[in-house]
């Protein structure tokens, strides 16, 4: 009798349980693709024209890139150039750090800041962006040359 109150019992625990799931996003083609934003020649290279007097010349390059990952977090970018000049005995590298996406269109923006000494240079500009908190990594360059 006991064994059959338990098997009643346990029979309207598990009848009344109920199935607790979570839908996950469906997966996303991230895209990452860097523009420079100025003239572009046959080989890929990029130009920009310093500013001749000015202690830099601000340009905003950026990329085509997926604004928002499957979980609608905006993505990142880093972005890393080794080039530098110097102000006061201190490096000064030529573009800003990171990024974020614009949540309302499919751009990420940076600005560099070259300066006229550096003119004749070729100077390669990489970016990294993150998509589901770093679980998926894009990498992409592009080379400018200043004039």
């Amino acid at each position: 009798m006991n064994k059959l109150i338990g098997l009643a019992i346990s029979a309207v625990i598990f009848t009344s349980c109920e199935s607790t799931y979570y839908d996950l996003p469906p997966e996303k083609n991230y895209k990452f693709d860097m523009v420079g934003r100025c003239p572009q020649d046959d080989n890929g290279y990029y130009h920009l024209k310093l500013i001749q007097g000015n202690s830099q010349t601000l340009h905003r390059f950026g990329a085509y890139v997926t604004n928002t990952d499957k979980w609608d977090l905006p993505t990142q970018v880093f972005w890393r150039c080794e080039n530098t000049w110097t102000f006061q005995g201190i490096p000064v590298y030529i573009v800003n750090g990171t990024s974020y996406a614009d949540p309302a269109v499919d751009s990420v923006f940076c600005m560099m800041g070259p300066v006229y000494e550096m003119k004749g240079d070729t100077v390669t500009i990489h970016g990294e962006a993150w998509f589901e908190e770093g679980d998926i990594i894009k990498n992409d360059s592009f080379n400018i040359i200043f004039e």
